[in-house]
């Protein structure tokens, strides 16, 4: 016979909102003991990518007084920029940089060769007050890089010479407005014959004198100098491939608008579309020099593609940040062939599931002809009795013959066991909500407050919380979270089931040592993640140092992990917790936004307790956008 707990439906919708202020440095987090509840509160796992988001650096005084940066700057006058460009001398004429610069002290390699042949330089601002964005950007391009190969980051205070040229392409984010760019570097760039992409600010100290200016739109077709930082313009999309990507409002520090000298030598890869408030295209100022409701957001020319902001804040699934994942690609795999694959997984299947619940979603994916996964909490607990008449409660795999018979037959019909945690909760902590598994974290702390404030005093989560997570567990670490994955990972052949390859982190959320203990247990991770500052630098962050990620193909991460790419979401029929409810149809859109890339995956999970039908409209709507369903494991 079942315990009592396996008839009452677990997990109905959870979804976590992190503070805004997610790089402001604080202590761990509060303690907050478990409390009862009534009603048992809706848990999804965190969309990490939207609630730590990075943030995009501020609006600059140039762009807001409208001004020109090398003007604003007192570098050159308004006058000198009007007039006509002189076209450049022999000097500027290609150069071969050489292959064997030594790589400075300060630079960090990830990735492996078997992601693929390119070798990438990924160089980041390290000054004043929002160096720290400068980390989080290189760590965000690299991500996507890591697709193609290796990886090298390091600040660009410390380029030399020609060390561009033992690399595929160079990855440049300008994040610090008017960050001392080292000479060696800006002439690699004007001169040299590896490809660059740069995104953001500086891209005007390439053209800081005459000379300078007159390499850059010689070569390059467009006048770096006399192109503005446009804020003024409410931009909410970006045009890329056909297909129009959301632009967060919250990315307000502006775009620069190349001022194109020779179209015949630009391909405008993207547009910015310009909007009033309501969404309607309207005219562009006139700082975007450009005729119409929209203006360059990204350019080719020569080696050099240039993004007019760093595409990596306030993420979400249809965001212009798929655009930049595409473009990267293509820098470093220009003759990449065309992929559209799918991956669907079965999320939070615990001890507390019930067989025939989980049989008819496996039976109609079977029967569909579709791979699936399944992600596998294997010990349940309810240490306060939340959901058991507060009796306390921990149930295993072997408790449960009737859901391992259902997971037998999964596997030799198609589906993946992921392990997925190993209690998806911490102790009897309320982490955030009552120590219920599947409910709560079980790699990081986390707590609810009434604000959107990771500040703000900690209270009993209400549908209406705001979730913050930041901080160490007590007693845990590298060594603690390596021997917790062993354990559960042992539940699975302790009942006869395979021993899974692929681990999913509870809730997309992990403490940089909870990740480097997972990695010494499992090299393969299936999902979105938190990266860490001090990845690059070796330095040490706050408990809100990270920002998440998404990707939308596989890669390769600094923790020495292969993610497998989850990029589309769920489903949740109900809001809660500053989340609305995600439809069947928002998951196909998403899915139909990523066709701009190359390299295209619709990657999602589906919770057991919803009606089969969802998950049949999500199936059909994807596969008539093109994609063939794969297993997780064959996601590249």
């Amino acid at each position: 016979m079942l315990p009592r707990s396996l008839n009452r439906r677990r997990g109905a919708a959870f979804g976590l909102m992190l503070a805004a202020a997610l790089l402001v440095p604080a202590t761990t987090g509060p303690a907050v003991t478990a409390v009862a509840v009534e009603t048992e509160p809706a848990v999804t796992p965190v969309d990490i990518t939207e609630e730590a988001a990075v943030e995009a650096p501020p609006e600059p005084a140039a762009a807001a007084e409208q001004k020109l940066p090398l003007v604003a700057a007192g570098v050159i006058d308004e006058a000198e920029l009007a007039q006509p460009v002189e076209a450049a001398d022999a000097d500027a004429e290609v150069r071969d940089l050489p292959a064997d610069v030594a790589l400075p002290a300060s630079a960090r390699t990830f990735s492996t060769e078997q992601a693929g042949p390119a070798r990438t330089l990924v160089l980041f601002d390290s000054t004043g007050s929002y160096a720290h964005l400068g980390e989080y950007y290189a760590l965000g391009m690299g991500m996507l890089a890591s697709h193609s190969g290796t990886v090298t980051a390091m600040p660009v205070a410390d380029y030399v010479a020609g060390l561009a040229g033992s690399f595929t392409a160079v990855i440049y984010s300008g994040s610090t407005y008017d960050e001392p760019l080292p000479r060696a570097f800006i002439e690699d760039v004007l001169t040299g014959d590896v490809p660059v992409l740069w995104s953001g600010f500086n891209i005007w100290q390439l053209a800081a004198d005459t000379q300078d200016r007159a390499t850059f739109t010689t070569r390059y077709g467009w006048d770096a100098a006399g192109s503005y930082i446009d804020s003024t313009d409410t931009v909410t999309s970006v045009t890329y491939n056909g297909q129009n990507l959301a632009r967060n409002a919250l990315n307000t520090g502006g775009i620069l608008a190349p001022r194109i000298t020779s179209p015949e030598q630009v391909t405008v890869l993207g547009t910015a579309n310009c909007s009033d408030a309501a969404g309607t295209a309207t005219d562009c100022a006139s700082i975007a020099q450009s005729t119409g409701s929209s203006f360059p957001w990204a350019v080719k020319s020569g080696n050099l593609t240039y993004i007019g902001e760093i595409p990596l804040s306030y993420l979400s699934e249809r965001d212009r940040y798929l655009a930049a994942a595409d473009i990267v690609l293509d820098i470093l795999q220009p003759e990449a062939a065309t992929i559209r694959q799918a991956a669907v997984r079965i999320e939070d299947v615990s001890p507390a599931t019930t067989g025939t619940e989980l049989r008819t979603i496996v039976d109609y994916l079977v029967g569909a002809g579709v791979p699936f996964q399944i992600a596998v909490v294997p010990v349940y607990t309810d240490p306060g009795g939340v959901y058991n008449d507060s009796v306390p409660e921990t149930i295993t795999l072997a408790d449960n013959p009737e859901l391992v018979e259902v997971l037998a037959y999964a596997v030799v019909n198609g589906g993946t066991l992921i392990q997925h945690g190993t209690r998806h909760q911490f102790s009897d902590l309320s982490n955030p909500y009552n120590a219920v598994s599947t409910d709560d974290f079980e790699f990081i702390r986390s707590w609810c407050t009434d604000l959107n404030d990771n500040t703000a005093p900690a209270v009993t989560c209400a549908n209406d919380s705001w979730v913050q997570i930041g901080g160490d567990l007590s007693g845990t670490g590298t060594a603690w979270a390596a021997q917790r994955v062993l354990e559960g990972r042992a539940v699975f052949t302790q009942v006869g089931l395979p021993e899974p390859t692929v681990f999913e982190t509870p809730h997309y959320a992990a403490t940089a040592a909870a990740y480097n203990g997972i990695t010494q247990v499992y090299q393969v991770r299936y999902e979105r993640e938190l990266l860490h500052a001090g990845l690059l630098t070796g330095g040490t962050g706050g408990s809100f140092d990270y920002f998440g990620q998404f990707f939308p193909y596989a890669v390769n991460d600094p923790y020495g992990s292969h993610v497998l790419p989850e990029n589309l979401g769920n489903v949740e029929l109900e809001s809660y917790n500053q989340h609305p409810p995600r439809l069947p149809a928002d998951i196909v859109a998403a899915a139909h936004a990523n066709l701009v890339n190359t390299h295209a995956t619709a990657s999602f999970f589906f919770h057991p307790y919803y009606d089969v039908s969802l998950l049949q409209e999500i199936v059909e709507g994807v596969r008539a956008e093109g994609y063939t369903f794969v297993p997780a494991t064959e996601l590249r």
